[in-house]
């Protein structure tokens, strides 16, 4: 009969979060990202979507998870580049495997409605193809992929995300509000494990950056409901109390 000791216990709801690598912000979220779950990450342009989202990632590789990346955005070389500026160095992991990048991005190419909306299911294949390979799945963005999909297509790779969280893993979505029809964006909200609006609001003259975590399932501990934050070239994300946010 074997045992358990109160070191390995520890570990094991250890392993039940992914630390984001900045120790507020894991306080603020009740220890971290939960593991497994399904992250929707919504907010305008230049609320911090990607910034959050390469935070997380960069917190899963460094507790030697393995992380597949899809981004509409930016290169290979840009993406690496752009992490390293905010001290979110990933290029050994790269390097060794433990990140695999995949762009979705043609300068100056214009997507064909036809064409594009077979992105979506091309990468809800891909991902149920390589579901050994990967322990965190990101997509940044999401509405990108999304907005020249059927409905039935969205809510088709959806219930996939759901059944492949499962299994010890973890997805996280980024999407902008107003991208995609508010029948998929119901959907989405409502089959997510995890549901955080990031929005930009003016307190005395200066912009500040804000989480609203509407919802965390799994969290280990008391998480806030609103998370003010700044972009610390240096640092990344730097959580703001909320006394210095309202001054």
């Amino acid at each position: 009969m074997s045992t358990v000791t109160v070191e390995e216990e520890d570990k094991k709801d250890y392993r039940k979060v992914i630390s984001t690598g900045n120790e507020e912000l894991d306080n603020r979220l009740g220890g971290g990202i939960p593991i497994p779950a399904l992250i929707l990450i919504e907010g305008d342009h230049g609320t911090g979507k990607s910034v959050l989202v390469q935070q997380i990632t960069f917190g899963a590789l460094k507790a030697g998870l393995r992380v597949y990346y899809i981004t509409t955005e930016s290169t290979v070389r840009e993406l690496l580049f752009q992490a390293k500026r905010l001290s979110f160095d990933m290029t050994e992991p790269f390097l060794r495997g433990f990140l695999r990048i995949y762009p979705v991005h043609m300068e100056g190419v214009r997507w064909a409605k036809n064409v594009a909306k077979l992105l979506l299911p091309i990468v809800g294949k891909f991902m149920t193809l390589t579901e050994n390979e990967w322990d965190v799945f990101v997509i940044d963005s999401f509405s990108v992929l999304s907005v020249y999909a059927d409905v039935s297509a969205v809510l088709d790779i959806l219930t996939q995300m759901r059944t492949l969280v499962s299994q010890d893993k973890v997805i996280l979505l980024t999407v902008h509000p107003e991208a995609l029809a508010e029948e998929v964006m119901v959907r989405a909200r409502s089959v997510c494990d995890g549901y955080i609006r990031l929005k930009i609001y003016e307190v005395g003259g200066r912009l500040m950056k804000a989480m609203e975590i509407v919802k965390l399932r799994g969290a280990l501990g008391p998480v806030d409901s609103t998370i003010a934050f700044e972009v610390d070239p240096a640092f990344g994300i730097k959580v703001i109390p909320l006394s210095l946010a309202n001054a």
